[in-house]
């Protein structure tokens, strides 16, 4: 691990067919936490390029939506590709956008997103994420218990439909019928996973948020269309109904425990005007360069962290 950031990105565009970023470097006895947000998320895609360009690779990752994406992308070494994607196609309705719901029953496009473009259009390193030092956690909600579902890859391909469940918004996306489990995005029942990453016994536990400080979530404006579509889920519904005081309180002691030097959190300095299917590619590129600077100001306190 570099313990200088001396390196500045002025590209998110991957190398075709590169090394993956972790190859020939150990990883880091420490938990990545990553909130999820839709296109939020390029804030963390700036923070996870660079921990890679700092050669930074946490034991374990876990993800909730867009952070179990971009988690997904940190873990198989593919530094550049989240904000590569998100940039070019993010004004291509198939990948996503509403009129993908209207089309296919998913805003965020499956067959487009995780089969044409890993499998056709940009090649997926999955060599690069099955033989990872790093394991990923794909944070999802069961909607049947009500609880979060935590999901350890073992294998990038076989695994993805829990990386499509996390990602899979209420109301907007089919629900995932995987292992006899009824999942949808993680955000509902675990936002952050820190209470599990704490669960697994880790020492340092590293949280990227997508919100500033100071936000505060409000009630689901959704509730009532949310008891229609899944009236048959009533710990979901519970949830879902609750799940503002939950973040809250989660954000809240987030803090707590970054001023302790419990966990060492990184967020958006300023709040964060970039909207959940953001079609501008020049708004999600200034997020992921502000994600990247923030990691880049706030790297010699996370190396003191790490090495304390």
């Amino acid at each position: 691990m570099s313990t200088s950031a001396d390196h500045p990105r002025t590209s998110c565009r991957p190398a075709p067919l590169h090394e993956p970023a972790w190859r020939g470097h150990a990883a880091t006895a420490a938990n990545l936490v990553l909130e999820g947000g839709a296109m939020r998320g390029q804030f963390t895609a700036g923070v996870l390029d660079f921990f890679m360009d700092q050669k930074l690779f946490c034991e374990r990752v876990i993800g909730v939506s867009a952070g179990a994406l971009c988690g997904y992308n940190y873990v198989a070494g593919e530094d550049g590709r989240t904000c590569y994607l998100n940039t070019k196609y993010c004004a291509d309705w198939r990948y996503l956008s509403l009129k993908s719901f209207v089309r296919t029953g998913n805003a965020c496009g499956r067959e487009f997103a995780f089969d044409e473009i890993p499998n056709r259009l940009e090649p997926f390193n999955y060599a690069g994420f099955d033989e990872s030092p790093m394991k990923l956690v794909a944070v999802s909600s069961n909607l049947v218990t009500g609880e979060a579902d935590y999901h350890e890859f073992s294998d990038a391909r076989a695994d993805l439909p829990y990386l499509i469940a996390s990602s899979s918004m209420p109301l907007v996306s089919q629900i995932v019928d995987v292992d006899g489990k009824l999942l949808l995005d993680g955000g509902t029942c675990d936002s952050v996973p820190i209470a599990h990453s704490l669960l697994t016994g880790a020492k340092k536990h590293l949280v990227v948020l997508t919100q500033a400080a100071g936000y505060v979530k409000g009630p689901d404006k959704m509730l009532a269309l949310e008891r229609q579509r899944y009236g048959l889920y009533p710990y979901y519904l519970e949830r879902l109904q609750h799940r503002h005081y939950e973040y809250n309180r989660t954000y809240r002691m987030l803090a707590r425990m970054h001023e302790a030097g419990e966990a060492f959190v990184i967020r958006p300095p300023e709040p964060v005007t970039v909207s959940s299917m953001e079609r501008d590619p020049e708004k999600l590129f200034a997020l992921y360069e502000q994600g990247y600077a923030e990691a880049a100001r706030t790297w010699p306190d996370l190396c003191a962290y790490l090495e304390r």
